[in-house]
């Protein structure tokens, strides 16, 4: 029988509550939004700020979907699109987003992809990528991502 690892319940709900914890470190943060999903790419867990507009929480989950369906962090998604002249929408999958704040969530025993992690609404780069990083060790897991391809 085939059986497989996957982010459940009490590590996406770890994820948030990080989140949300390293987001409130600093009262000048703009709203953002945050998500975590499984290994396939559905929604776990999610939480958005006061005055988190819908396109924030919308990309949250996106980058978080990119991480976990790729493998990698959205950013290094965006740098592997680039250099090989593709286009997001030629993939065919309106969910993928190659913008900065999706990180994956991997076993580093086996490289195995558990889920992914997504932040919106704070700078892109370090903002995002600096709290969805809290969320992928709150898990307990690592981000690590694998080589593109």
């Amino acid at each position: 029988m085939y059986s497989k690892k996957t982010l459940g319940m009490e590590e996406s709900q770890a994820a948030i509550a990080a989140m949300i914890a390293e987001f409130k470190k600093d009262p000048e943060n703009p709203p953002a939004a945050f998500a975590v999903v499984d290994d396939t790419g559905l929604l776990l867990a999610y939480a958005r700020t006061d005055g988190s507009r819908p396109i924030i929480s919308k990309n949250a989950i996106r980058k978080a979907y990119t991480a976990s369906l790729r493998g990698m962090t959205t950013e290094t998604f965006f740098e592997e699109v680039r250099s090989r002249g593709w286009s997001v929408a030629a993939m065919g999958d309106p969910m993928l987003i190659e913008v900065p704040g999706g990180i994956p969530v991997i076993d580093p025993s086996d490289g195995a992809v558990l889920g992914g992690v997504g932040v919106a609404g704070l700078p892109p780069g370090p903002g995002d990528d600096d709290i969805a990083e809290v969320g992928v060790e709150a898990t307990g897991y690592s981000s690590i991502p694998l080589k593109p391809g």
